[in-house]
């Protein structure tokens, strides 16, 4: 003979067990996505970019991409200028622009301070710079998002569409040398090269 134990309310002990089992699943899921995404935009954070562009990279399935660093020009003199507020409300609405210029498919970051990164699946040359400069051009309406129209906000971008041969690492390190290009001829504009080739844009 079996016995159900209920408590004083008429529900069987197991019923508030399984709900106990359920909230603690519910609870862990939640501390899962919240240790993978940047708090102020939403967007992927350093570490899941870095995963997960290798999981694709590494994929048998990976034929072509590109890797995209963003960076805010002169950021710190609108933290400076505006306080810390207003420089988070930048960033959030940075985060958004870089969202809407990419596919559901594409990988978006936010990888530290006023820095942002995009990977591109299955992107050519082409399609990498109508995405880049789609994302230039879009952030020129930051400023009015927030509310400083009297301060121009823009942004560097250095890209490395993957060539023959290429691990992560060398196209990550491909794409930070011309982010850093970008910012020494005078900042937003696009730098990018395939590969190990010359600068094409």
């Amino acid at each position: 003979m079996t016995t159900v134990i209920t408590i004083a309310v008429g529900f069987p002990l197991g019923y508030f067990f399984l709900r106990q089992q359920l909230m603690l699943a519910l609870m862990a899921a939640r501390l899962d996505q919240a240790a993978r995404i940047d708090h102020l935009t939403s967007l992927a954070n350093r570490k899941t970019f870095f995963e997960e562009a290798e999981a694709i990279v590494g994929s048998e399935a990976f034929r072509e991409g590109a890797v995209l660093f963003i960076d805010a020009d002169h950021f710190k003199s609108i933290n400076d200028t505006f306080g810390h507020a207003i420089g988070d409300a930048v960033l959030q609405e940075m985060g958004s622009v870089i969202r809407n210029s990419i596919r559901e498919r594409d990988l978006a970051a936010r990888i530290g301070g006023e820095e942002f990164a995009v990977f591109l699946v299955e992107a050519g040359r082409d399609k990498t710079l109508e995405v880049a400069e789609r994302i230039r051009q879009n952030m020129r309406g930051v400023r009015r998002a927030v509310g400083i129209e009297d301060r121009e906000i823009t942004v560097s971008i250095g890209i490395c569409v993957h060539g023959p041969g290429q691990t992560l690492s060398d196209i990550l390190l491909r794409a930070d040398q011309n982010l850093y290009v970008a910012k020494n001829r005078g900042r937003d504009c696009i730098v990018a090269t395939t590969g190990f080739g010359p600068v094409f844009a």
